[in-house]
């Protein structure tokens, strides 16, 4: 188990060091979310029926989340964050179960970034977080949950 447990965290720490120095953006001008495990490419396909957004279209293109500068998006990204993340990252995003979110240093150096953050909330990280993909929650939910999350954090 300790075994496993190391193996595990080097894996994480190596697609920490990979990620951190890849670049942002790929040659056909899109974002590359990688993986926090191995830092290989996360496909990010629409759900059926789930709109592309023109925050998301943006976003996966530049790597910018439009809503951080939207009250109402932050809002919105609120009552996501409640619903979804604070039973594990407590109502200010200090952390409880999960690590803190906010602040300038980071459990998982990959949030520091939009980006970044999205590729765990997306494809999911260790211990209990889970892939947030196959919820029922869309990509562009995860950017106004990302946008609440960036307007808690202190500067």
């Amino acid at each position: 188990m300790v075994l496993e447990l190391a193996r595990h965290k080097s894996s994480w720490y190596l697609a920490s060091a990979v990620w951190m120095s890849a670049p942002l953006v790929g040659n056909a001008q899109t974002v590359v979310f990688p993986h926090p495990f191995d830092g290989k490419p996360i496909a990010t396909p629409l759900k059926a029926g789930e709109a592309e957004t023109e925050a998301l279209r943006s976003f996966k293109s530049n790597g910018v989340n439009l809503y951080r500068q939207e009250a109402k998006a932050v809002a919105e990204g609120k009552a996501l964050y409640e619903q979804w993340c604070q039973v594990c990252h407590n109502a200010d995003g200090t952390g409880k179960m999960g690590p803190s979110l906010v602040g300038k240093s980071f459990t998982y150096p990959q949030t520091a970034t939009d980006a970044g953050m999205f590729a765990i909330v997306y494809g999911g990280a260790s211990g209990a977080m889970q892939a947030f993909a196959p919820r029922e929650i869309t990509q562009d939910e995860m950017l106004r949950i990302i946008a609440y999350v960036r307007s808690i954090t202190p500067r």
